[in-house]
């Protein structure tokens, strides 16, 4: 038992770090940023790097056919560097590929290995599976991670007095052990063999079962042996811990039971002959009021016993079941009311939310022209936007909260309020980013972020000033060009998930630009057959369809939306639209 504990501990402690690197997996799945590891694009791998110290390494290993190399940025001796290597013919290397889990195109974690030639330490690493915007399969996401960083704690793992564990995989091969002399065999085999132990049995079992426990004998000292399979990896934590050592403690622990199951036996040998004495009479009375108060006659009166004994307790046991259930029925009368209250509050929940949002979802003067519209797939969401005039310059926002419900829209609420007392002391989007980052990241402890796009318009001159935390890039659509295109030049993480810096861009709008913006539940809608709506559509739309403002332009991809989905599908999340021009 107390082995199963260690290993529980063991195994709870690799979840924990396994957790955080698929929570890394799932920010780089975004939109906006997947597009640019798909692109091989330099800065975006090295940021990744340099934001996640979880990580020693991060590569994109394509798929043959797709390209002819592999894109991969590592940490070594405090600096980060970039390569790309060719892969020829072969595509993923041998000693890290499950061949089932690529042939099903499934995430998975590789067997450890030393990088020789870059890192030079031993890692492992988690693959994710990669596909462009068309579905197409480019091939998998490697997140590299030293495996001291899942190996550490085995060292200091104690059971009784000279117990101890180690790491091993599924062929033996030490991965952690807490004595040296035994690590230098590296294959628990040589040292078994140097000891003349019997352990190949274990060694069996250990590669077919999930967990089981033995016996084996080293220098003539008997050993209990307990292994167990840890998640993400294909290890083997292995627990001993000699025989003596446990007996002893089992010895302890069967003369403080025996002792125990005595005084117990003795005191309900009294009880029962006690309870026997005074029990039959009374009990007949109590069930036949029993069966009445079964048949719905609540309020039947329970006979009173005269003796101050156990069957005085049972009546008042009784009595307390007739009050609670009577109780319980006026409860469920009450909770029936209290969740219709819940249902009202929700209404006003959702109204004061909306008051978060500008009182005018269409505006045109002060040389320009806005129309929003925000729908949310609960009562209350996360999706938000705002704007307003100061200085001759517009300021505007678009967001997405990582989820649902309640939480979410707390969440943009806080960030609502920020932007609106925060802008107009700012001088450029991205101090407007950095300030509302640096707060939501060091007082939100929810595993919760928003992606944001934040834009100044000087209202003189058509000069955009944006900065895009994470969010889906928003198009473009030029008047006298006639060109529709996506502002693709400005990314950074979203807001919330760690401090860092955002930066500015810019961008000179003419008289009649328009600039759209949106959140994933526009790109992210499914049809009956399960696709993806996809940010190409929407570009194509807007293409086909040139219009002169930006009501026209939002009802017209809201149009298209509708019949893509069919009016009857239920959204799968928050859907915001946004679209401003410069007169």
């Amino acid at each position: 038992m107390y082995s199963e504990l260690i290993a529980e501990q063991a195994e709870n402690q690799i979840k924990e770090q396994g957790r955080v690197i698929e929570r890394i997996n799932s920010m780089l799945k975004l939109e906006p940023i997947k597009d640019l590891l798909i692109a091989g694009d330099r800065n975006t791998f090295k940021s990744i790097l340099k934001n996640t110290p979880e990580i020693c390494g991060c590569a994109l290993e394509y798929e043959p056919g797709y390209k002819n190399h592999d894109v991969f940025v590592y940490r070594h001796k405090d600096s980060i560097y970039f390569k790309k290597l060719s892969h020829g013919s072969i595509h993923f290397s041998t000693e890290r590929l499950d061949k089932d889990a690529h042939a099903q195109r499934k995430s998975y974690w590789s067997n450890y290995y030393y990088s020789f030639s870059y890192i030079k330490q031993r890692v492992f690493s988690r693959f994710e599976p990669m596909y462009d915007s068309k579905n197409q399969f480019v091939g998998y996401l490697r997140l590299d991670i030293f495996l001291e960083e899942f190996t550490d704690f085995v060292n200091h793992l104690s059971l009784y007095k000279t117990g101890y564990a180690y790491l091993m995989n599924r062929n033996g091969i030490l991965i952690a052990h807490p004595n040296q002399e035994i690590r230098m065999f590296s294959d628990i085999r040589k040292y078994a063999e140097t000891k003349n132990i019997d352990y190949e049995k274990i060694l069996k079992r250990a590669t077919k079962e999930e967990s089981g426990s033995g016996e084996i004998s080293i220098d003539h000292v008997r050993f209990f042996v307990y292994f167990k399979h840890m998640p993400h990896t294909k290890w083997v934590l292995v627990v001993i811990c000699p025989h003596h050592e446990v007996f002893d403690s089992i010895a302890r622990i069967n003369d403080l039971i025996l002792i125990c199951c005595i005084s117990c036996l003795i005191l309900l040998f009294w009880v029962v002959i006690r309870v026997i004495k005074r029990l039959f009479y009374p009990l007949k009375q109590f069930s036949t009021v029993t069966r009445m108060i079964a048949d719905g006659n609540f309020n039947e009166p329970i006979p009173m016993i005269g003796n101050k004994d156990e069957i005085q307790e049972l009546r008042e046991s009784f009595v307390y079941m007739q009050k609670r259930i009577v109780e319980s029925i006026e409860n469920l009368r009450i909770s029936t009311i209290e969740k219709e209250k819940i249902e009202g509050e929700m209404r006003v929940a959702q109204r004061i939310q909306e008051r978060f949002l500008p009182s005018i979802p269409r505006i045109s003067k002060f040389h320009f022209s806005l129309y929003a519209r925000l729908e949310q797939s609960k009562a209350v969401g996360g999706d938000m936007y705002s704007y307003f005039v100061k200085r001759n310059c517009l300021y505007f926002i678009v967001g997405d909260v990582r989820g649902k419900g309640i939480p979410a829209a707390l969440y943009m609420a806080s960030v609502s309020t920020l932007f609106n007392y925060i802008a107009p002391r700012k001088r450029t989007s991205s101090d407007i980013c950095n300030t509302i980052n640096n707060y939501m990241s060091d007082n939100v402890e929810d595993d919760m972020f928003i992606t944001m796009f934040v834009g100044i318009l000087d209202l003189k001159n058509g000069m955009l000033s944006y900065a895009n935390a994470g969010h889906p890039f928003p198009i473009l659509c030029t008047r006298e060009e006639k060109e529709v295109k996506f502002l693709e030049d400005s990314l950074g993480i979203p807001i919330g998930v760690m401090r860092t810096m955002y930066k500015e861009s810019r961008y000179q709008m003419e008289s009649g630009d328009m600039l759209f913006l949106y959140t994933d539940g526009l790109t992210e809608a499914q049809n009956s057959e399960r696709h993806f709506y996809g940010k190409e559509r929407v570009k194509k739309v807007i293409e086909s369809n040139p219009c002169d403002t930006p009501q026209q332009l939002v009802h017209i991809v809201l149009d298209d939306l509708k019949e893509y989905t069919g009016n009857s599908h239920e959204e799968a999340d928050d859907l915001t639209l946004f679209a401003v021009q410069y007169l």
